[in-house]
């Protein structure tokens, strides 16, 4: 397309507002930018789904089918306003803006309604700057708007058979925030098309925006730069104090000027990675290894999050747990016992997650789990909805110990950790276990592949079974990796 005809979509407006080093290279080096993995993927096409379930709320409307040439769809959908009914993914064009609205809805005197559909149960200051950018594009195109919402997921709704639309969104109004955005809006465009129309990519330094609204899909490539050990971006809880660093030259954590002021996990961190030997307060760990009471229960769950819920008795973004990976030490030195289970099917897993554990977790013995408030929490929600479990869930609480504490607290650090405290990096630091090369390694892709193969259509059967067997050696290395934790730090103090 002649430069003189780009247009600049909605998408690309506030990525452009975020960094417009990231708009450049969508125009100009598309293939330089990382593709979507399979969660963010996921996160699309949750977006999607919410989008096909707000439409029901508006019978008779029309689809604007979709035509990649933003002139040709405007055409179109000047063409269906006629018909004044409600119209999904109308596009329309003025000047060098284009917006594809979710909804329209015929209003009083020839207007609209122009109805922002997201995700998300709350509205955010993001979705003033969307909607502001909708309303400037289509009433510059001569539609006249007399409203503008949000429409978003009620997050005290509760599935109970059917989905019903009308009580799973709210709707908020921003007509106010829109207005007062929209005169800023045209000033905006020219300038991030002018950056597009650049020979090269503008210089922008790394920083705060590079995470938010969202996580820029760029950040591979822009901070290369960085050393990929000891990173100054590895100072445990640095925050916005590491960018403060960069600016005074400094890249990697040992060149911290001494004296620099740092809290006291800062501090033990700073001193491991100058003296390349992990730092161990053996008298935490002694006392956190002596509350271990045996038999040692090791879990790990993996959840769900459906944004629209797909299980009675659940709402939105409501964490199902769909996998757990049980082992069982009966005493020091002895082989575990494991115990797994992965829902078969899209039928509510929580009675059998409940059902099995309660037939396998001993009455008496410590329950390890790594973040342990997440697992906690499933088991106390998962039981609310199941009361003939409730007592027997309420039982388990108090003797839940929290893996994640001695690093937390930086009773152990080691340099390898590189800053993190998750078990992604403690493992691999502490013992010769680790996740490198598995086909799952990281929750967020267990949860999005157990979605797509559990719900999504036309999924081979043996994409099916490679994905459920992958799930199954994924969670079961949370907690043999547990164990192993256990085992290292008693190595490491002498026993107990």
């Amino acid at each position: 397309m002649p430069r003189s005809l780009l247009h600049l979509s909605k998408s690309r407006y506030l990525h452009g507002l975020q960094c417009p080093k990231l708009l450049w290279y969508e125009y100009n080096q598309k293939s330089r930018i990382t593709p979507p993995g399979s969660v963010l993927q996921h996160a699309f096409d949750e977006g999607r789904r919410v989008g096909e379930w707000a439409r029901r709320l508006f019978p008779g409307g029309i689809l604007v089918e979709r035509d990649w040439d933003p002139e040709e769809q405007h055409a179109r959908s000047m063409r269906a306003l006629k018909q004044r009914r409600p119209l999904f993914e109308a596009g329309f064009v003025y000047k060098r803006a284009y917006a594809l609205a979710d909804i329209l809805e015929p209003a009083q005197d020839d207007a609209w309604d122009l109805i922002e559909v997201k995700s998300s149960t709350s509205v955010k200051e993001e979705h003033h700057l969307d909607a502001a950018f909708q309303r400037y594009t289509y009433e510059g195109a001569g539609v006249k708007i007399r409203r503008v919402q949000v429409m978003y997921l009620n997050g005290d709704y509760v599935r109970q058979g059917a989905i019903d639309p009308d009580k799973l969104f709210l709707k908020e109004d921003v007509s106010r925030q829109s207005a007062a955005l929209a005169p800023t809006i045209e000033e905006a465009v020219g300038s991030l098309l002018a950056v597009v129309e650049q020979k090269v990519a503008p210089q922008v330094r790394i920083g705060p925006h590079c995470r938010a609204p969202h996580d820029c899909p760029l950040q591979d490539l822009c901070w290369a730069f960085l050393p990929q050990k000891d990173s100054v971006f590895t100072l445990y809880g640095g925050g916005k104090r590491c960018f403060e660093l960069l600016e005074e030259g400094i890249l990697k954590l040992t060149d911290i000027p001494r004296g620099y002021k740092l809290n006291y996990r800062q501090a033990i961190q700073l001193g491991a990675h100058r003296s390349g030997k992990p730092y161990l307060d053996r008298e935490a760990i002694r006392d956190f290894l002596e509350r271990l009471e045996y038999p040692l229960h090791f879990l790990d769950f993996e959840t769900i999050k459906p944004a629209v819920p797909v299980y009675d008795r659940t709402g939105p973004h409501e964490a199902v747990p769909f996998q757990f990976s049980l082992n069982l030490v009966e005493q020091e030195g002895a082989r575990p016992a494991h115990r797994f289970y992965l829902a078969p099917g899209d039928i509510d897993p929580r009675p059998e997650v409940l059902r099995q554990l309660r037939d396998f977790i001993r009455p008496s013995g410590s329950i390890l789990a790594y973040a342990a408030g997440f697992e906690k929490a499933c088991i106390r929600r998962a039981s609310a909805v199941y009361p003939e479990y409730r007592e027997w869930a309420g039982g388990l609480m108090e003797r839940f110990v929290d893996l994640l504490e001695p690093f937390r607290k930086f009773s152990y650090y080691d340099p390898a950790q590189q800053g993190s405290a998750s078990l992604k990096n403690v493992l691999p630091a502490l013992t010769r276990s680790g996740y490198k090369g598995m086909e799952i390694a990281e929750g967020g892709t267990a949860s999005a592949e157990y979605y797509r193969v559990t719900f999504g259509k036309d999924v081979p059967g043996i994409e099916r079974e490679r994905v459920r067997n992958a799930l199954e050696v994924y969670c079961e290395m949370d907690t043999k990796g547990m164990i192993e934790i256990v085992d290292a730090l008693r190595s490491r103090v002498g026993g107990t």
